[in-house]
């Protein structure tokens, strides 16, 4: 049964097929110099047969890493979000990796201190609000951390990258596929003022037919939260994306504002993504992509303006299949 109350847990503790799920931690340093995603997960095909892993991207030299393990190396309890794969452990105060293969090795640990997670109550679980509630979409997302502070190291074949006095994120996603067409867009680190800005827009299939779904939050951490979403009313104007460029832009609205940005990619890792559990599409995700935001009250006065350099970013328009 999922915890819709608390979608950071885990959620697929009685799905046998056609499943996966995934938590995504971005960290950054102090100086900006290193930036790594690390994302452990589990998925499972349509015919039952289950792993665990946990994929790396270290955005410097765009290098990938894809740990798989027995599903049986998988621990997650109910009650709390906290998983363990193997000698790896993760949950909302920090990271532990020992990992060693023929791909390489990653090895260390992270705290985290400083949390702002995202803000969710019984009628709005998270930022998908009401179609959190719909129980057949092929896939949910949910924002566990804003932001933290993080104190630690990570040794990557054999380099150590120190991140103490760095920043960190934490998202997941669940469900059976990621959409076929999406955009994504999460950036922090902004230059002029502690912020925080998160965009996707996809086109979700259901029961008949399909339709396209966005949502962008944005906040400053201390008087300004602004909330878009196709479910509340809010529109997106001028939305437009260009896969060869690499590049997004668009206007959100609503009765409390306007929002502009613009994002264009920079270097980008491989990564795997599922397609009915099967962990078998392969999608480019940057996370030095470069994000320039203004934001408006109702009256057109500019409340913030700033550009982050470490955003994370993906444009998924076609469906690559890669061995598995």
């Amino acid at each position: 049964m999922r915890s819709l109350t608390h979608t950071e847990r885990f959620q697929g503790r009685r799905r046998r097929r056609r499943y996966f799920e995934g938590w995504y931690f971005k960290c950054i340093s102090a100086d900006r110099r290193h930036a790594v995603a690390v994302i452990p997960g589990i998925a499972s095909d349509p015919k039952g047969n289950r792993h665990a892993f946990i994929q790396i991207i270290n955005a410097v030299s765009g290098k990938t890493y894809y740990f798989r393990f027995p599903y049986d190396q998988f621990e997650s309890p109910e009650d709390r979000f906290s998983v363990r794969i193997g000698e790896n452990a993760f949950d909302s105060s920090g990271l532990s990796l020992s990992l060693y293969s023929e791909e390489g090795s990653v090895c260390g640990q992270l705290k985290f201190a400083n949390i702002r997670a995202f803000p969710v109550s019984r009628l709005r679980p998270g930022i998908m609000g009401p179609l959190t509630f719909v129980p057949f979409l092929e896939c949910y997302h949910a924002i566990v951390h804003l932001s933290h502070s993080i104190c630690g190291q990570i040794t990557l074949d054999g380099e150590s990258l120190d991140f103490t006095g760095g920043s960190g994120y934490i998202e997941k996603d669940y469900g059976r596929s990621f959409p076929r067409k999406y955009i994504w867009i999460q950036a922090g680190h902004f230059a002029n003022g502690n912020a925080a800005f998160v965009f996707s827009r996809a086109r979700i299939p259901f029961r008949i037919g399909s339709f396209t779904g966005f949502f962008g939050y944005f906040t400053d951490f201390r008087h300004m939260t602004l909330l878009f979403a196709s479910y509340n009313g809010s529109r997106l104007h001028s939305f437009q994306v260009d896969p060869e460029a690499k590049t997004c832009s668009g206007v959100l609205t609503n009765r409390h504002g306007a929002l502009e940005f613009r994002a264009e990619m920079s270097g980008g890792g491989r990564l795997r993504a599922p397609v009915d559990g099967l962990m078998s599409r392969e999608i480019i995700e940057s996370i030095t992509a470069l994000v320039a935001v203004v934001v408006r009250n109702a009256k057109g006065q500019i409340l913030y303006e700033g550009q982050s350099g470490e955003a994370g970013m993906e444009i998924a328009h076609t469906s690559v299949r890669i061995p598995v």
